[in-house]
């Protein structure tokens, strides 16, 4: 997916939520599909924040900036691709795409196995993960919560996986390699203490990082 930067800012979007109309001024980010559903990531000016919905709970849009209406969520649609598209029209969502997070891939499978050790997933690992690809990866630092959970949750790694991870981290600049570890110590960190099993991997993964010859801080080991 080649999608130029191109955002539609002025925009009415009446919503239906419960069976009534909202009407929100918003900015509509992108458009794909997925499984012949339409999806559109809105970013909601009242509530500062996007979201992703699905077209069906679309009643309509108003495009201020050129004046237009669409009772047809589809008639949009193919006007963001007519204007935005710089090659193909997208099939499948962004987050399946992960062209954007190959850079840190690795970083991603470690710090989700990490978070799911002990099965307690909890909002605040999920916001930890979020919060390190927007710190890492400049181009996903508008991407919306939902757009990045969604990505983050399709990645469920095994130990085997997360070892292979660790072991492609010898490329790993000191100051990334002590980024991914603060961060892998603060989601075991979230319920307040760490368990055995967290404990464990974690050693494994500071042991790993000297092994390549990294030197780590001494205020995170």
């Amino acid at each position: 997916m080649t999608i130029k930067e191109c955002k539609f800012y002025n925009m009415q979007v009446n919503l239906i939520k419960n069976g009534k109309i909202y009407a929100e001024r918003a900015a509509i980010r992108n458009v794909w599909q997925k499984d012949n559903n339409t999806f559109l990531d809105i970013y909601l000016y009242r509530l500062n924040k996007s979201y992703v919905f699905d077209s069906g709970f679309i009643h309509d849009i108003t495009d201020n900036s050129r004046e237009k209406y669409y009772k047809d969520v589809g008639k949009f649609v193919s006007d963001f691709y007519a204007i935005c598209q710089t090659t193909s029209v997208p099939t499948q969502s962004p987050n399946s795409d992960n062209a954007i997070f190959s850079s840190i891939k690795d970083d991603l499978i470690i710090l989700r196995f990490l978070s799911e050790v002990l099965k307690n997933k909890k909002d605040i690992k999920d916001k930890i993960i979020r919060e390190y690809i927007r710190s890492t990866v400049k181009s996903a630092q508008k991407l919306s919560d939902r757009y990045l959970d969604e990505y983050i949750n399709s990645i469920t790694p095994d130990s085997k996986e997360f070892y292979e991870a660790v072991s492609n981290l010898k490329s790993k600049m000191p100051k990334q390699a002590e980024e991914l570890l603060r961060n892998g110590i603060k989601l075991c960190l979230s319920d307040g203490y760490l368990e055995y099993y967290e404990r464990m991997y974690l050693a494994d993964l500071i042991e790993a990082l000297r092994s390549y010859g990294l030197s780590l801080s001494s205020d995170i080991i």
